[in-house]
């Protein structure tokens, strides 16, 4: 099982994301994916008032479950702390992001966080097992 580690602490996250550079304007949040003990994945989310961007994303590219519940725990973390908007730049997770409902303009993935989070978890699961009936 997969356990979502949420971490507020700015010495903690710059420690996680070393080639971040962090604003004094903004609130970050980061969440570390563990299983079995190890770290699978990782996630920067900045917020600056009612608007959140995902910054850094790091986990196998084969596994879009993972990245998926990485997105949604920084979009809750997010919410929680008055974001109502979201964006992202990271390409290299674009089906995962278009799959949440994150529409793509010039490379950047928008979206309204109750919209992204609405419905079930596992979207990704979802359309995989619908492929295959």
């Amino acid at each position: 099982m997969v356990f979502y580690k949420p971490d507020a602490d700015r010495a903690k996250i710059s420690a996680l994301f070393p080639q971040a550079v962090f604003s004094e304007n903004a609130l970050y949040g980061a969440y570390t994916a563990i299983e079995n003990e190890t770290v699978t994945g990782k996630c920067l989310v900045e917020i600056q008032g009612t608007a959140c961007t995902v910054s850094a994303l790091e986990a196998p590219a084969s596994d879009p479950l993972l990245i998926e519940g990485l997105l949604r725990s920084a979009l809750h973390f997010a919410a929680n702390r008055g974001a109502y908007t979201a964006a992202c730049r990271l390409g290299a997770i674009k089906d995962v992001l278009l799959l949440l409902g994150f529409t793509e303009e010039n490379g950047v993935f928008r979206g309204t966080i109750p919209e992204l989070l609405a419905g079930s978890c596992c979207k990704h699961g979802a359309v995989d097992s619908n492929a295959n009936s």
